[in-house]
């Protein structure tokens, strides 16, 4: 962990980002940035004052975008990474992460979710809590896993894709790229890109 990290986002997710931080008793001094003026001057966590996100030059190098969704979360990475900042990835000490899973730059892994055996997940990735991702399983870049859902062993989930709270992919099933799998959904078949998905057993409604 470095000893300063810039927190872009100032949502709900950031809390749970900043309280994953802390709880590997790290001692980085931590900032918290939005580009919602609103927000400006007002304290997260009752601790952290909220600056407001326009003077890239006088933020710390490394930084890590703490916004659930996808397309934001991405838009705003590839803005820092102009401004020659470093992504950083963050685990929560409560997860379970095989020694064999791979996890791209900027992920986030979330207390109570397990990565299991030869795993790879992609940059800017969540993990949400309580969250599991069997063996084998590929997930796409800046694709979301919310919080309870299920990944069978050797899914493979496209990029930007948004599987729900609850969700359950059977083993071996694709999901392309850009697809939103409604919470408590089970999915029996491969999904195109693209697609929303509801239902048990899910089905394309759009």
């Amino acid at each position: 962990m470095p000893t300063e990290l810039l927190i872009i986002g100032a949502s709900g997710h950031a809390k749970v980002v900043i309280e994953a931080v802390q709880a590997d008793r790290s001692t980085c001094d931590i900032r918290v940035t939005d580009q919602d003026v609103i927000k400006a001057g007002k304290k997260l966590l009752k601790i952290f004052s909220i600056e407001l996100l326009d003077d890239w030059k006088n933020l710390p190098k490394q930084f890590h975008v703490a916004i659930g969704d996808n397309n934001s979360r991405r838009a705003l990475v590839e803005l820092a990474t102009e401004h020659d900042k470093e992504y950083v990835t963050i685990v929560h000490p409560d997860s379970s992460v095989s020694i064999t899973a791979s996890l791209g730059e900027g992920s986030f892994v979330a207390a109570r979710s397990v990565v299991s055996a030869e795993v790879l997940i992609g940059d800017g990735c969540i993990i949400n809590h309580g969250a599991i991702v069997d063996h084998d399983c590929r997930i796409g870049s800046y694709s979301h896993i919310a919080p309870n859902a299920t990944l069978g062993g050797g899914a493979v989930i496209g990029e930007g894709c948004m599987v729900g709270a609850g969700a359950t992919i059977l083993p071996q099933i694709t999901i392309g790229q850009n697809s939103v799998i409604g919470a408590g959904a089970v999915v029996t078949s491969d999904i195109p890109e693209n697609q929303t998905v509801m239902g048990v057993p899910g089905k394309c409604i759009k």
